[in-house]
C-alpha cells in the first residue's frame, strides 16, 4: 500500500523525516518495505511510503488511519502532535430536488446504507492539487468527479459508488439479490450472469451494481451527467469476498470492502465527498442524507486483566500506562477495579475481538523493544532429531501418514504372476522369483512390487461400499537380476477415486495426483530431505508419472494407474525405494542457520513457455542462477487454453527474495527479476506474460 508523506502530513503534524516516521511505522507493525523520493507538479517534492500491511488491519487501509495510528505512537514517545479529522466545510442542502428512498432486502448482507443526490454537476478535469495527490500513489486522473471520489477512498478507507441520478427509475435505491439468470454487463463491458445469490443495487428495473464493488455501464456517469447519487454502505465482508471471487471482480471496492470498513463513518464520507465537490465543482446538494441501520454494529465489550497482561508479555506494566495507550488508541474504558478493565472497541478495529489482542496492542504501542530478556528464562540446547535406527525413521513417517488420514495394510509377498507383472519386470530388466510348491496356485510367485497388492485392497474396499481410499504399505519385494536374488523394502502409498459414470469428465483429474505429491514433499520434509529434483518419466503401468531423484538416483515413482490394470477406478501411486530413502536420512546433519533479520520481498511473474518444459527444469535453472537472495520459488499458477498459441502455457511463478545483510530495495529486486527475465528467454525461450 502506498502512503504519500506529504499527504499523511494533512492530518498529523509532526516535524520528522519520511524515514523516521517509516521506522517507527514498522515498529508498530506497520511494516515499511521501501521509502522512495519522488517530484511531483511543479518540482515539488514527496516520499512514497510502501507499507506492507497485513489483511487484518483494515483500519490503517487508508491516510487517515496510518495518521491514527501514528498519532498513538508518537504522543506516547513523547512528541508534540495533533491529529487533526478531515474537514467538511459548507455541508448544507442546498435545494430539495429529489426525494428518493431506500430500502434494504438483504439486512445480514448490508448492514448499512446512506445516500446522498447532488445537482449541477460539471464533468471536467481536476484541479492540479488533486491530480497531483492522486499521481504521488500511482492513481491515473479521470475526471473530477470520479478523482474526488478516489481521493476520499484513500483518505478515509471508504468506497464510495457514483451514479447518474437521471438514470435511476422511481427514485429508488433497493439494496436486494438478484433474480435468477441476469444478465448483468459492468462498466469494465464484461457480461456476467447473476442469480439469487447474489447482492446487487438496483432501481426500481435496472440493475446499477454488483454490491457496490462493480456498476454497470449504464449507471455510470459520463460528460453528459448533470445529477448524481453517491452511495455509501458497510457490506458483510464475507459475502463481498465470494461475490468478488465468483465474478473475477478486481476493484479497489472490492478490497476495501471484504476486508472490512468502518460501519460509523458511511454518512461521514459522504458529507466529505459532497463537501469537495461543491468546493471543487460548485454543485448543489440536493436531497437530505438517507441513511438506513437497521442492525447497527455496536463496540464490543471485552474483560482486560492485569494479570493475564503481565503473564502474556512478561514485564509490569504500570496501569497509568495501560490506560494511557488504550485512550489513544480510541480503546474507552467502561468501568474498572483493581483487578480488571472493562473497555469498548470500536467498530472499526475489527482485528481486536479478544482479551489477547488487546494485549498485543498494548504491547505494539508499549515496544517490543522494551521487553528485556529475564534472567530466569533458561536457554535449551536444540533437540536431537538425529534418527538412528530404520525403526525410528519408521516410526516417524508412519505417525505422518496416519495423521495424514492414511491407513496401514500388509499384503501377503507371494502373488499369482500375470501379465502386467511380466510388462513391469521386463522394463526394469528383471525376473521373477517363481514360487517351485505354492500352496494355493494364485501365489505362484513372490511380489516385485507392492503395486498390485495395494490394487487390490483398494478393490476389496470399493466393493464394500468404501470409497474413501487412503492406504500405505512398507514391505519388501523380491525379483533376481544378473542372476542374483535380491530383496528391498519399499514404502507404497495410494489414493483414489471412482469416476462417476453419471459425468462426462472428472473437474479435475490431477487432484489426486497432485495431493499425493504433496504428502511425497511433506515426507521429505518432516525428515530433512529438501535438495531433490523431479523429471516427467516413462512407465509401463502409469499413465501419467514423474520420477523423483535424490543425487541422480530414482528415489520416488509416482503416478496415476493406467485404467485397465485399476478397472476404472481412479488410483495415484507413489512407491519410494525405502532403503535408499533411510540411507539419505541417516547421513543428514542439522545446520542451524538463524532467520534473516531483515524482510522478504515477493514478486510475481507469468511466464509463456514451451508446454513441453515441465516447471521443474524451469525450477532447477533459476536455482542454479541466484542462490543467494532467491529465498523460495513456488508456482502460483499454470495456464493452457482460450487466448494461447496450441504449443504454450503459462506458469505464474512466486520469488520471494531475502538477503541476509540488507533490506533488499525495489531497485535491487526489480534489477534480479530483469535478470531473470533475460536468463530464461536465453536458456527456454520463453516470453514474458503481464499479470492482471
Amino acid at each position: 500500500m502506498r502512503i504519500s508523506y506529504n499527504w499523511l502530513k494533512k492530518y498529523i503534524s509532526v516535524n520528522l523525516s519520511s524515514k523516521k516516521i517509516s521506522n517507527i511505522l514498522t515498529d508498530i507493525g506497520l511494516s515499511v518495505k521501501s521509502v522512495r523520493k519522488i517530484t511531483i507538479g511543479s518540482n515539488r517534492e514527496d516520499s512514497i511510503l510502501d507499507i506492507d500491511l497485513t489483511p487484518n488491519r483494515s483500519d490503517a487501509m487508508s491516510h487517515y488511519g496510518i495518521a491514527r495510528d501514528l498519532y498513538a505512537i508518537l504522543t506516547y514517545r513523547g512528541y508534540k502532535t495533533v491529529l487533526s479529522k478531515p474537514i467538511i466545510n459548507n455541508y448544507k442542502k442546498d435545494i430539495n430536488k429529489y426525494c428518493f428512498k431506500i430500502l434494504i432486502e438483504e439486512e445480514k448482507k448490508c448492514r448499512r446504507y446512506s445516500g446522498v443526490a447532488l445537482s449541477k454537476i460539471k464533468i471536467d478535469s481536476s484541479p492540479d492539487w488533486l491530480n497531483d495527490q492522486l499521481k504521488s500513489i500511482g492513481i491515473k486522473s479521470i475526471n473530477n468527479v470520479i478523482d474526488i471520489k478516489n481521493f476520499v477512498m484513500h483518505e478515509l478507507g471508504q468506497p464510495i459508488h457514483i451514479f447518474d441520478m437521471d438514470q435511476i427509475k422511481g427514485e429508488k435505491i433497493i439494496i436486494k439479490n438478484a433474480q435468477n439468470k441476469i444478465d448483468f454487463k459492468s462498466e469494465d463491458n464484461i457480461k456476467r450472469e447473476l442469480n439469487e445469490k447474489d447482492l446487487i443495487i438496483s432501481d426500481t428495473k435496472n440493475t446499477l451494481s454488483i454490491a457496490g464493488i462493480i456498476s454497470s455501464h449504464n449507471s455510470n456517469i459520463s460528460i453528459k451527467t448533470k445529477n448524481i447519487f453517491l452511495g455509501s454502505a458497510y457490506f458483510n465482508p464475507v459475502d463481498i469476498r465470494s461475490i468478488g471471487i465468483k465474478h473475477i471482480i478486481k476493484t479497489d471496492d472490492r478490497f476495501l470492502f471484504e476486508k472490512g470498513v468502518d460501519p460509523t463513518q458511511t454518512v461521514y464520507a459522504l458529507q466529505r465527498m459532497a463537501s469537495l465537490l461543491k468546493e471543487i465543482i460548485k454543485c448543489k446538494i440536493s436531497s437530505d442524507i438517507v441513511d438506513l441501520y437497521p442492525n447497527p454494529i455496536f463496540p464490543l465489550k471485552i474483560k482486560l486483566r492485569y494479570k493475564k497482561i503481565m503473564d502474556i508479555i512478561g514485564k509490569n506494566i504500570s496501569k497509568e500506562k495501560i490506560k494511557k495507550i488504550l485512550s489513544l488508541l480510541e480503546i474507552f474504558i467502561l468501568s474498572e477495579d483493581e483487578k480488571s478493565l472493562l473497555v469498548v472497541v470500536p467498530p472499526y478495529r475489527i482485528d481486536v475481538q479478544r482479551e489477547i489482542d488487546l494485549i498485543e496492542e498494548i504491547l505494539r504501542i508499549y515496544g517490543i523493544n522494551q521487553i528485556k530478556k529475564s534472567s530466569k528464562i533458561k536457554i535449551y540446547s536444540i533437540p536431537n532429531f538425529f534418527y538412528k535406527t530404520k525403526e525410528e525413521i519408521q516410526k516417524v513417517i508412519f505417525n505422518q501418514l496416519v495423521n495424514y488420514g492414511f491407513q496401514e495394510i500388509i499384503n501377503t509377498p507371494m502373488r499369482n504372476q500375470n501379465s502386467d507383472s511380466f510388462l513391469l519386470n521386463s522394463f526394469f530388466d528383471r525376473e521373477s522369483i517363481n514360487i517351485i510348491n505354492p500352496i494355493n496356485k494364485y501365489y505362484n510367485s513372490m511380489r516385485s512390487t507392492l503395486l498390485f497388492g495395494i490394487i487390490d485392497s483398494i478393490k476389496y474396499n470399493y466393493n464394500r461400499g468404501n470409497n474413501n481410499i487412503k492406504f500405505f504399505e512398507f514391505g519388501k519385494i523380491y525379483y533376481r537380476k544378473n542372476h542374483q536374488f535380491l530383496e528391498k523394502t519399499c514404502l507404497s502409498i495410494a489414493v483414489s477415486e471412482i469416476e462417476k459414470k453419471s459425468k462426462k469428465t472428472i473437474e479435475n483429474k490431477n487432484d489426486g495426483f497432485f495431493y499425493l505429491k504433496g504428502i511425497i514433499e511433506q515426507v521429505f520434509k518432516r525428515i530433512g530431505i529438501y535438495y531433490y529434483t523431479q523429471t516427467s518419466s516413462i512407465h509401463p503401468i502409469f499413465k501419467e508419472n514423474i520420477s523423483i531423484r535424490y543425487k541422480n538416483k530414482n528415489l520416488v515413482e509416482l503416478g496415476k494407474i493406467k485404467k485397465n490394470i485399476s478397472k476404472n477406478i481412479e488410483i495415484f501411486y507413489a512407491e519410494i525405494d525405502w532403503e535408499y530413502f533411510i540411507s539419505i536420512v541417516k547421513e543428514k546433519k542439522i545446520i542451524f542457520i538463524p532467520y534473516s533479520k531483515y524482510p522478504t520481498s515477493k514478486r510475481d511473474l507469468s511466464l509463456l513457455i514451451d508446454k513441453k518444459i515441465p516447471f521443474e527444469k524451469v525450477y532447477q535453472l533459476i536455482k542454479k542462477m541466484e542462490k543467494d537472495l532467491i529465498k523460495k520459488i513456488e508456482i502460483y499458477d499454470l495456464y493452457e487454453g482460450k487466448n494461447l498459441p496450441k504449443s504454450k502455457k503459462s506458469y505464474t511463478i512466486s520469488f520471494f527474495f531475502e538477503s541476509k545483510d540488507e533490506t533488499l530495495t525495489d531497485i535491487i529486486i526489480n534489477d534480479l527479476m530483469k535478470k531473470i527475465e533475460k536468463f530464461l528467454k536465453n536458456k527456454l525461450g520463453s516470453k514474458i506474460r503481464e499479470i492482471s
